[in-house]
């Protein structure tokens, strides 16, 4: 019988299973973070909440190069804060450095933006409002996952250290319609510059989009800028951003204008900064976002006084081994519908947790 076995994996081996693929290279990572919540409006009616708060996310990326030096990459995440599975595109990396990002491509703009530290945990004011400012600098990003973005390496147009791309999506199963919004596509362009001198490295960065709408009766297209920079020396990270353009949603989806063809913010505009140092196994983190905007009706011209947010946030986070981390964050939030302060959903929120990562 030992023989007989010898002889079938040598007859194995020989052959080496010439109609099957080998497969891609793949490596994984993920978290698990667990912590409690607390809250505290400024109503009565909401008052304080505690709760627990636990994501766990498991990501999957697979990648391979072609003989003549293309790398294909792609991957795939489970989290469950989405609650299932989130597939990415596929990327090609040519031996220039450059990369073509085809299906689920991001938006241009959007790739260049500079990291602005802000604080870490899971602290936010979650009761439902009518509310519409925008609260991130990148507001104008939208489209469809069918679509494409090109990035150049990081000498473009002989530039070191410079970096830009374009972006393209188009949703063509979407109907033209006066009954509702749907996004019909964007372009967007961006670029980025880091230059370094010594310990100190400066990032600027940004773009801009412009977006379609479905609706023929819309006066309005998300769209829009955005600006960045950020510096680092040392331990010490700073950065600040802007943003401004016009937002499109579906009607009711923010609590507005349940009864017509959808919802627009106009003159909407964000301004976000913040700080990060790093001492030792300590990070501390400070930041603050204040947007507005003023929502009403996609199809009539804006009128009334501007919704708003304002936050301000700070956080400590300690590495208390290899892959896990304890977090302490804060933040206080205020909001504003058409000029007039909503305590239902302003107050200040906290965070303890720790995040196990691999």
């Amino acid at each position: 019988m030992k023989k007989e076995l010898l002889i079938a994996s040598a007859l194995v081996g020989s052959l080496g299973l010439a109609g099957v693929a080998e497969a891609a290279s793949a490596s994984m990572s993920g978290h698990n973070r667990v912590g409690v919540v607390g809250t505290e409006y400024d109503d009565a009616t909401n008052g304080s909440t505690n709760g627990i708060s636990r994501q766990s996310s498991f990501s999957v990326s697979i990648s391979e190069t072609t003989d003549s030096g293309i790398g294909i990459s792609t991957g795939f995440d489970l989290a469950e804060e989405n609650g299932g599975l989130d597939a990415s595109g596929l990327t090609l990396t040519f031996t220039s450095g450059a990369k073509l990002d085809l299906i689920e491509a991001g938006n241009a703009a959007t790739t260049h933006v500079a990291s602005i530290p802000s604080a870490g945990g899971e602290q936010g004011l979650t009761a439902s409002t009518a509310t519409n400012a925008p609260t991130t600098i990148t507001f104008a990003d939208a489209g469809d996952t069918v679509g494409f973005e090109f990035h150049t390496a990081a000498d473009a147009f002989g530039v070191d250290g410079l970096k830009a791309s374009v972006s393209w999506s188009s949703n063509t199963d979407a109907a033209n319609t006066t009954t509702d919004h749907t996004d019909a596509g964007m372009m967007s362009v961006g670029a980025s510059y880091v230059s370094t001198a010594g310990d100190s490295t400066v990032t600027l960065g940004g773009g801009w989009y412009e977006g379609s709408t479905t609706s023929t009766t819309s006066k309005y297209q998300t769209g829009g800028m955005v600006i960045s920079a950020s510096a680092v020396t040392g331990n010490l990270t700073v950065g600040v951003g802007y943003a401004d353009g016009e937002i499109v949603g579906d009607a009711g989806a923010n609590g507005v204008d349940a009864d017509t063809n959808g919802y627009a913010i106009t003159g909407a505009s964000v301004l976000k900064a913040g700080a990060k140092y790093v001492s030792g196994d300590m990070t501390f983190n400070l930041g603050m976002t204040a947007g507005e905007g003023n929502d009403g009706d996609l199809a009539a011209a804006a009128s009334g006084s501007n919704d708003s947010f304002d936050s301000t946030n700070a956080s400590v986070a300690y590495a208390v081994a290899s892959g896990v981390t304890a977090t302490l964050g804060y933040a206080d939030e205020q909001r504003e519908d058409d000029g007039v302060a909503v305590a239902g959903a302003s107050g200040s929120t906290w965070y303890v947790g720790a995040t196990v990562s691999f």
